[in-house]
């Protein structure tokens, strides 16, 4: 992350606390008449427990804030197990909570491999519920090692994406090519909701590319913590070296690199994992760099004909968890919105940065779509129903 990303996310991370400490008594039930006399039926909310927490480094302060503080505003106690690359910001993290009050055993950390104490997480009989964000692989993983379990375990899934831009042909070529730059280069691209792929009107197409390039020339790659920074590095040698695995698998399979599409290494580069950022054009579905999650600074360009097209393209992918829409035309808008088979939509804006007051999370493999995560429906994951029929 640059400096003023991260700033941005614990700023997030407080307003995440505040909204959900609003929440707490709002975790209420209803009332439903009875069919006879003399009766009521009642609903109360109530805490599943213990919940297991599993969470990336993209996001280590943000993602832990938006499934802890939920859970514990429910009544329920957690186990934390942060990404092994950013354990010390997961315990600074806990720190302040308990600092600010919190009892001791209400958030417990435990940092360690994810194999082994992932999989003791979603074992273990006292834990009633797990939330999940990481790979789709990981996930579907943890999915087979619950259902393998003689009781039901929880599970709430936040996963993989393989989000596309859709740009029509009324859209303002500015307006796009800043759109598109904030949704595919923010954080080096290494976030779910990171713009991989961009769906532009024929008509718009060869502009746009050339638009494209120009503004990426005009980024500066480096040290995060420089304010002048408009991308900093990747997260570790592993993620450098899968990102720049997929700029070779592009090249093979036919996709035209027209910018970047190398390591940066020498002089300041020497100390960190940096990679040009990186554009392809005339991606076609058959191509990976199409079709798999790379996280990284990599930008697919494809063009189409008609909005059904369009449409086809965005949902060619096996992920299904935001798009972005730039366009003036409402009904093209809608139709778009309607015809994708996605989580989440963002008109005019890019696909990072959701905001933490509304439902999160994907469908197809970008999650198991049955718990959204944020917004007041979070609560719905770490609570459940019961029924109290009264009569007298």
């Amino acid at each position: 992350k640059t400096i003023s990303e991260s700033r941005a996310e614990v700023e997030r991370a407080s307003w995440i606390l505040r909204f959900y400490a609003s929440l707490i008594l709002r975790v209420n039930g209803y009332t439903i008449p009875s069919q006879f006399k003399g009766g009521l039926i009642l609903t109360v909310r109530e805490p599943l427990g213990v919940v297991g927490v599993i969470t990336p480094w993209n996001f280590p302060i943000a993602i832990p804030a938006w499934k802890i503080v939920p859970a514990i505003a429910a009544g329920n106690t957690v186990v934390f197990k942060p990404a092994s690359l950013a354990p010390t910001i997961a315990y600074r993290f806990v720190e302040i909570l308990h600092r600010a009050g919190l009892p001791p055993g209400v958030v417990n950390l435990v940092i360690g491999s994810g194999e082994k104490i992932g999989r003791e997480m979603i074992t273990n009989k006292h834990v009633e519920a797990v939330s999940f964000t990481g790979s789709t692989n990981t996930g579907l993983e943890i999915n087979r090692i619950a259902g393998s379990l003689d009781r039901y375990v929880r599970l709430q899934m936040e996963l993989g994406g393989k989000n596309a831009t859709i740009v029509t042909e009324d859209a303002p070529l500015s307006e796009a090519v800043e759109i598109i730059v904030k949704g595919a280069f923010a954080i080096a691209g290494q976030a779910c909701t990171a713009t991989s792929r961009v769906l532009v009107h024929m008509d718009l197409y060869g502009k746009l590319v050339e638009a494209l390039k120009t503004r990426i020339d005009g980024m500066k790659v480096g040290n995060g913590l420089d304010p002048s920074t408009d991308m900093g590095p990747l997260a570790s040698m592993d993620q450098k070296k899968k990102v720049l695995s997929y700029i070779e698998i592009g090249k093979n399979e036919g996709a035209k690199l027209v910018y970047g599409g190398y390591a940066l290494e020498s002089g300041d580069y020497a100390y960190g994992y940096y990679v040009k950022p990186t554009l392809f054009i005339d991606c076609e579905p058959k191509h990976r760099i199409f079709q798999e999650e790379i996280f990284g600074p990599v930008l697919c360009v494809t063009p189409y004909s008609s909005i059904d097209e369009a449409i086809e393209l965005a949902n060619s992918v096996k992920y299904g968890l935001t798009l972005g829409i730039v366009s003036r035309d409402l009904s093209k808008i809608m139709r778009i919105a309607q015809g994708a088979k996605i989580g989440i939509v963002r008109v005019n804006r890019q696909t990072v940065g959701v905001e933490f007051q509304a439902p999160f999370g994907g469908v197809k493999a970008s999650g198991n779509d049955i718990y959204k995560e944020q917004g007041i429906e979070a609560l719905d994951f770490y609570t459940r129903i019961k029924t109290i029929y009264m009569h007298w």
